[in-house]
């Protein structure tokens, strides 16, 4: 038999709406989607609505009527067990004298669903909530595959020393072979230094790319609308207001209506929300901005690049790192001078700024850690964790940038090999030793500038690039 409501048999009733809800006008659930029972075993126990949710929007009570006038709005209604959120919308079957409540979770990431043990199989094929879970999950993948390259990567810094161990043993038998040797391997270990940066980063360019485009043409879509629905709300408010003036003795019907869907509320919070809505596109669109500007990785041609822009372009890229959770925000203080464009390769100075600011937070990071975990004397508390961004004119010809940090510092002996390939202080698996070389490479090959270091220990590093505002005639052609 089917459902008079929508005309499914109930088994495709169940399967094409996992998580709705039935009940009557005492509020008895007569049933429950198979993988919102799953989740939520106590419904089969007692079977009252009201035991086990209370409706967070809108803003009515737990009444039958109630709910059917306010059936075409969004409900979200929250477990009194676990907090679980669902939203859907009520629909009313007269022949039965029951309310159906079709619903997903209101969950915005794939790990909220672990703790409920749901998985994405369980949504229903046309659930938007399933679709945006599937593209976060799609982020994971990505995430995942850069972790699989840098294990790759230290596998082989492994076979590198392996092969320098040997080169140290034929040193002893042959002086003049072991030189040839080091000269050899010194040169492959450029070569594939480069090669690895070359198809590493053109990878993620296109990765990031092709991820911004697809972001923004649904993004521009909406925020093209958004500005045409102010003005469609603002318009329809006139007219309201306009009838409001003509007649200001309404029926007590319109009255009634009026106070039903709060309309002074309405009035006040439609135009927030709107703008709001604005706020959040733009938001998007500015981080697809700083997206597309860093993902020019394989870029082969000299081109006029803003530092400033390629800087703040980064900086929305390490957004999350500056602002983490359960840890203290990186306070960054920039100083920017009034710079001519200048000419670079724009997407390996964005790798370099990356690189750097990387280091500077990991830095950071480590000084709170240490912090954190050890007994130290108030009055010897480092300030805030803090990156300083600083960038100036040299003269008409060079422009200097400096990236300090207070985090923990080095010692000398560190200091004067970070620009060696496969040189890191970083536990195994999480650095490679080859962002501070291939920086290095960028700044004084491929652009004729000079990348220093000063660092002391327990007070901070800075970092100083200068490169020329315009490049020589011939191309520096890093292959």
């Amino acid at each position: 038999m089917s459902d008079p409501l929508l005309g499914l048999p109930p088994d495709l009733f169940v399967a094409a709406f996992p998580f709705h809800l039935v009940f009557d006008r005492q509020f008895q659930i007569q049933q429950a989607g198979e993988v919102l029972k799953r989740i939520h075993p106590e419904l089969s126990i007692k079977p009252d609505l009201g035991s086990h949710f209370k409706i967070l929007r809108p803003r009515v009570q737990l009444d039958f009527d109630a709910i059917h006038k306010r059936s075409g709005s969004l409900f979200i209604l929250e477990s009194l067990h676990n907090g679980m959120k669902i939203k859907g919308q009520m629909m009313y079957d007269p022949s039965r004298e029951v309310m159906f409540f079709l619903c997903s979770l209101g969950v915005t990431d794939v790990a909220d669903l672990a703790p409920l043990g749901v998985k994405l199989k369980d949504f229903a094929i046309h659930d938007p909530i399933a679709d945006f879970l599937f593209l976060l999950q799609a982020k994971s993948s990505a995430l995942a595959d850069a972790h699989n390259l840098t294990e790759e990567l230290r596998q082989k810094q492994a076979q590198l020393q392996s092969t320098l161990e040997l080169q140290a043993q034929l040193t002893q038998t042959a002086e003049a072979q072991s030189k040839a040797l080091a000269q050899t391997l010194n040169e492959l270990r450029q070569t594939q230094t480069i090669l690895i940066q070359t198809e590493k980063m053109s990878s993620l360019g296109q990765m990031v790319a092709g991820i911004a485009h697809e972001i923004n043409n649904p993004v521009n879509f909406i925020h093209g609308n958004v500005s045409h629905a102010e003005t469609y709300v603002q318009d329809l408010l006139g007219l309201i207001r306009l009838y409001q003036q003509e007649y200001p003795e309404p029926s007590q019907t319109i009255l009634e209506e009026l106070e039903e869907i709060e309309w002074e509320f309405l009035e006040e919070d439609l135009i927030k929300l709107l703008k709001s809505m604005r706020v959040g596109t733009e938001r998007i669109r500015g981080i697809v901005t700083s997206l597309r500007t860093f993902s020019r990785l394989d870029e082969a041609e000299f081109k006029k690049v803003d530092l400033q822009e390629s800087i703040e372009s980064t900086l929305m890229i390490l957004r999350h790192r500056l602002r983490p959770k359960n840890k203290p925000e990186i306070l960054v203080l920039q100083e920017y001078d009034r710079l001519p464009k200048i000419e670079c390769y724009s997407g390996p100075l964005n790798q370099v700024f990356m690189n750097l600011l990387s280091n500077a937070i990991d830095a950071v990071e480590e000084a709170v850690s240490t912090q954190t975990g050890s007994e130290i004397d108030q009055s010897q508390l480092i300030p805030a964790p803090q990156i300083g961004i600083q960038t100036e004119m040299l003269s008409n010809d060079w422009v200097r940038v400096r990236i300090t940090d207070n985090g923990i510092g080095m010692k000398e002996e560190v200091r004067s090999k970070i620009f060696d390939p496969f040189f890191t202080t970083k536990p195994v698996g999480k650095g490679t030793g080859l962002g501070l070389s291939i920086s290095y490479q960028i700044i004084t090959e491929w652009h004729g500038g000079k990348l220093y270091c000063h660092s002391i220990p327990g007070e901070g590093t800075e970092f100083i690039v200068e490169i020329p505002v315009r490049q020589q005639v011939e191309e520096r052609v890093a292959a």
